[in-house]
């Protein structure tokens, strides 16, 4: 299916790339929210985990999207470790 006919069907193999472009795009997202952490105060890296935890409880959303959630904010409390210690500058 292009954006010219969209009313021709999509092939299997046009799917399998179309997925895996969204694929890799939503890794490239992921990774750089993941390192937002990093460029917020300790203060407000704190408050963004405690509403991705908001998130995660929020009984609007579906199980799976709760989890993905849970998910992030484990992985940026992880990033912000000691936020004290600031990541080292690339030279």
């Amino acid at each position: 299916m292009t954006a010219d006919k969209p009313q021709e069907a999509m092939t299997f193999g046009e799917l399998l790339e179309l997925i895996r472009d969204q694929q890799h795009r939503l890794q490239v997202l992921e990774n750089a929210f993941s390192y937002l952490t990093f460029c917020l105060d300790d203060k407000a890296g704190q408050l963004l985990i405690h509403n991705l935890k908001l998130e995660s409880q929020n009984q609007q959303r579906d199980e799976t999207t709760q989890h993905h959630f849970a998910q992030l904010a484990s992985e940026m409390e992880k990033r912000l470790g000691n936020p004290t210690v600031s990541p080292p500058l690339p030279e």
